[in-house]
């Protein structure tokens, strides 16, 4: 099995193809859709700029790996990249909990900022590439996770969810993620497993009465006529990121590397740049979410909360008053012995750094990963 695999990478370098695993699919998470991906638009481009040399053969609707198994996947170069969102990858990437600890990043745009930063690069992606044969490639639009309620869960707390303590007794659907068992729990839910695809007969069945995620792809996924409030929490991190091989990176001819690098990066800029709009004209989580919006046509009550109450979600997670319990996710930088003791502390502050941008359309990529192939 291994050599026809091994038959088939080579046939596929030799035609500059290569194979992309994906959650989405093109009517669905085209740049211009409600849960964008920037995987079809580098596509067309790679395919255009280089005259057909390259042929990116994109496998979507988790044809051949889901976000649960594509990290696994590109890592034993059965495909050369897969998607895998930041918090699901954790269940094969374990290291990436550090990214997840909460209200570490106030706003979307400082999601893919840090994660891109040269801090990040040559202290955690250089050390996990070093590990796992791995690195991120490009990135859909950046989110921030919140928290929503089906019709039962509603009816189940008898009116608006804006404090967290209306969440006990509530089954919340959650990532894999250690954090995100941490803070539905701490917020007093009842946080479970529950396969993406199951989440939402599970939902309307009652067996879980929400889930935490971002609202574009809870929408993008088809979750919209199951959700009946979002609260808008925005209290981890929402980023889907397609992992590449690197051994595949390195084998590319120069000029087919330099190309894919190109357009991979100007392309995560291009997503980035629509957060805002993304979340406030498309999707519309607004407390009068505009006409034709997504969450007005599902009629979901959107919770736009005053600073006391945010505040409420806030104390009890924040980073900086509670270190003690996101020492786990520190604790598992010492897999990678170049990372630094104090690298959540930098993070933390790059999110919010003089030269982070201010909105998404300030956002610009400085480094990235062909800048540090030669150092793996």
């Amino acid at each position: 099995m291994a050599g026809c695999l091994s038959s088939l990478t080579d046939s596929q370098e030799s035609n500059g193809e290569f194979t992309v695993g994906e959650l989405g699919n093109p009517d669905d998470n085209c740049l211009d859709c409600i849960s964008p991906s920037a995987s079809f638009a580098i596509a067309d481009r790679l395919e255009e700029e280089s005259d057909g040399e390259l042929t990116m053969i994109i496998q979507p609707d988790n044809q051949i790996c889901s976000s649960a198994s594509c990290g696994t996947k590109v890592q034993s170069q059965v495909i050369e990249a897969g998607y895998g969102s930041i918090g699901n990858s954790t269940a094969f990437f374990p290291e990436n909990q550090i990214w997840l600890v909460p209200y570490t990043f106030p706003s979307p745009e400082s999601i893919t900022h840090t994660i891109t930063h040269e801090y990040a690069w040559e202290n955690f992606w250089l050390p996990f590439a070093r590990k796992y044969n791995v690195l991120p490639f490009y990135y859909w639009t950046p989110a921030l996770r919140d928290v929503f309620i089906s019709e039962g869960g509603t009816e189940q707390i008898g009116g608006d969810l804006r404090r967290p303590e209306q969440l006990e007794g509530l089954i919340i659907r959650r990532t894999a993620s250690r954090a995100a068992d941490e803070s539905l729990g701490t917020w007093s839910a009842t946080p479970t497993e529950v396969s993406w695809g199951d989440t939402v007969q599970g939902m309307e069945t009652g067996v879980v009465q929400g889930l935490e995620t971002w609202s574009s792809v809870a929408i993008g996924s088809g979750m919209g006529p199951v959700i009946d409030q979002v609260v808008d929490v925005g209290f981890m991190c929402g980023q889907g990121t397609l992992w590449v091989n690197t051994d595949w990176l390195q084998s590319l001819p120069d000029e087919h590397r330099d190309l894919i690098a190109e357009v991979t990066r100007e392309t995560t800029e291009e997503a980035v740049a629509q957060a805002d709009e993304l979340v406030d004209e498309r999707v519309g989580q607004q407390e009068s979410p505009p006409d034709g919006s997504a969450w007005d046509e599902f009629g979901v009550t959107v919770n736009i909360l005053d600073d006391d109450e945010q505040q409420a979600w806030v104390d009890p997670l924040d980073p900086q008053q509670n270190p003690e319990k996101w020492e786990p996710e520190r604790e598992l930088l010492n897999n990678f012995e170049e990372t630094p003791d104090d690298f959540y502390e930098r993070v933390y502050e790059i999110a919010r750094e003089s030269s982070a941008p201010e909105s998404p359309s300030e956002f610009s990529i400085d480094a990235w990963w062909d800048d540090y192939l030669e150092e793996i």
